[in-house]
């Protein structure tokens, strides 16, 4: 009993610095898939996100292994709630929508969610630079964000299902407007392929 402290310091995305009473330790990775490195040794820190259920274990003890296999296994959680792109991941970007604000969609259907309004400025400078286009793109990953502007921030009009096609409207930098039925919006170029998923493209004459 008695006074307790303990500060985390931010230094570089996935590296935290975490000073307490009991000393200054390390702490890399993302929270909840993380290994914390201090003056007892090294710690794999692993935990389900909104249940309270968490695992740790001391690098060289009983349970290594399992430490080891929790804190891959929260890693791969993590990318998949950020739609599988490292760099959204790193840099935190990724726009959260909580199962109150999705439409539960029938099984094989994309599932949409409720509007937000969007942040104004989201990806001005992109639209500026849009170029008018047409075609039919192929989205190449499930669960794909089209989103109401070219930001990470912007609002997720729909998640989109890998195969199905949307009709391009515009391109710019790293970013494709398409529209999807009556709903137009962004899309991040590395999601959408001009060719259905599996299919390899047309080798060019040299």
């Amino acid at each position: 009993m008695g006074w307790r402290f303990k500060r985390v310091l931010n230094l570089f995305p996935f590296l935290r610095l975490n000073l307490s009473k009991s000393g200054l330790s390390t702490s890399v990775g993302p929270r909840g898939a993380d290994v914390n490195i201090g003056r007892h040794g090294m710690t794999t820190n692993a935990g389900i996100p909104g249940t309270g259920l968490s695992y740790r274990q001391k690098m060289g003890g009983k349970g290594t292994l399992t430490g080891i296999l929790m804190v891959v296994a929260g890693l791969g959680f993590a990318l998949y709630k950020h739609n599988w792109d490292v760099g959204a991941l790193i840099t935190g970007k990724r726009a959260s929508t909580t199962h109150a604000e999705r439409t539960i969609a029938p099984r094989g259907q994309s599932a949409t969610a409720a509007p937000r309004a969007p942040r104004v400025a989201a990806g001005a400078d992109v639209v500026a630079a849009a170029i008018a286009a047409t075609g039919t793109l192929y989205i190449s990953r499930n669960n794909s964000d089209l989103r109401s502007a070219p930001s990470y921030s912007a609002t997720v009009l729909k998640r989109m299902v890998k195969g199905s096609t949307v009709t391009l409207l515009a391109t710019s930098d790293d970013w494709r407007k398409v529209q999807d039925g009556a709903t137009q919006g962004w899309m991040r170029a590395g999601t959408l392929r001009d060719t259905p998923p599996g299919t390899k493209k047309p080798k060019t004459a040299p």
